[in-house]
């Protein structure tokens, strides 16, 4: 389901290339998901339309029970995986803090979204600037990733050591 995901992420901020949809589709597919449009979606070629291609995508995440996000959403999911990223090892700190920082960018400006930009670009810098500190920066970055989950309800994972 994380490709898929992703994936929908990826198309609702424009950043997906429309014809890698049905390989996407037929690896989800091998990992045991099924749909009827999934199905037919993975017997397309990347030569079919896009706008075949990419409403098919569409009615499968649908028919999945996780629909397209909006922009607003896809930009706040991927902040958040991106958090996630950050505390379980799979992104530095630098790179998840940079990532955090680009999203809440996008993000509708509420005072909690400028709150995030202003924390994940003063870590981020703080980090460049201050080599000798970066152990001490990076537990900051933890901490904020953590509230930043926490604060959207979503779980948070287990640090790796």
């Amino acid at each position: 389901m994380d490709r898929l995901r992703r994936a929908a992420v990826k198309l609702a901020l424009g950043e997906q290339p429309t014809e890698d949809l049905p390989m996407i589709a037929a690896l989800a597919l091998a990992d045991g998901l099924d749909s009827p449009a999934l199905v037919e979606l993975a017997g397309l070629s990347r030569r079919d339309p896009p706008a075949d291609i990419r409403d098919l995508f569409v009615q499968a995440v649908a028919e999945l029970g996780f629909p397209v996000p909006g922009v607003e959403e896809a930009w706040r999911e991927r902040m958040l995986e991106a958090a996630k990223g950050m505390l379980s090892g799979s992104l530095t700190h630098y790179e998840a803090s940079s990532e955090i920082y680009w999203c809440a960018c996008h993000l509708e400006r509420t005072d909690t979204a400028t709150e995030l930009v202003n924390l994940f670009i003063g870590l981020w810098s703080n980090w460049e600037d201050w080599p000798d500190q970066r152990a001490s920066i990076e537990r900051d970055m933890r901490l904020a990733a953590a509230d930043l989950l926490r604060s959207h309800g979503e779980q948070v994972p287990e640090p790796v050591a």
